[in-house]
């Protein structure tokens, strides 16, 4: 019983320190990203910094029949990015040119970032949320953890106004991160996504 404990202890030190650490990455990504945007490499520090980050621990045994069930359906991230890393390869991306899956390879010890519907918000589609699932392997354990980065609850995300003109139309509509979770309260995901419901229609 002992050992459980120290165990326990020992795992919950470890993902405190992962999680602060992986929260100064994704604060420096944010602000390569808002730089290369013509915004500066502070636009969004301070909000980044008193926003929400959710870790996300996922465990996928062996599956024999690994074409029959899914780990993970396909998906988007709803905050700005996600930083994810796993100890297997199983992670499949897809092509937004002609909707096929694409495995993303293994790279050992690498940490993998995802944009998130709120940055293509930000960016009014110049960068592109990441449609992605999760798929089993018939011999390996694929363990996963990712780290999604986003505004308060109440913070409302819109498109930056600086990317806003007569040649780029405003594309989507503000939300917050509450309101993705109503969105997914009430919706089939799986039929529909939420970043979808954002774009405004023309």
């Amino acid at each position: 019983m002992l050992s459980s404990v120290c165990l326990s202890l020992h795992f919950r030190e470890n993902m405190s320190k992962y999680a602060l650490e992986v929260r100064k990455v994704a604060t420096e990504i944010m602000g390569a990203i808002t730089e290369s945007l013509g915004l500066g490499p502070n636009y969004m520090t301070e909000k980044l910094e008193e926003g929400m980050q959710v870790i996300v621990s996922n465990f996928y045994p062996p599956c024999e029949e690994r074409e029959a069930a899914l780990g993970l359906a396909p998906h988007s991230d709803f905050g700005c990015i996600t930083i994810l890393l796993q100890n297997h390869h199983g992670l499949e991306i897809m092509d937004p040119e002609d909707g096929t899956w694409r495995m993303v390879p293994e790279l050992p010890g690498a940490l993998q970032v995802h944009v998130g519907d709120h940055l293509e918000v930000l960016s009014n589609g110049l960068y592109k949320s990441v449609i992605h699932r999760a798929t089993l392997n018939s011999e390996k354990t694929r363990l996963s953890i990712a780290s999604l980065h986003s505004l308060a609850m109440d913070e409302m995300i819109d498109i930056a106004k600086e990317l806003v003109d007569d040649k780029h139309p405003r594309g989507y509509r503000g939300s917050t991160f509450r309101e993705f979770l109503k969105f997914i309260s009430t919706n089939d995901i799986t039929k529909g996504s939420f970043i979808e419901s954002l774009k405004i229609k023309k």
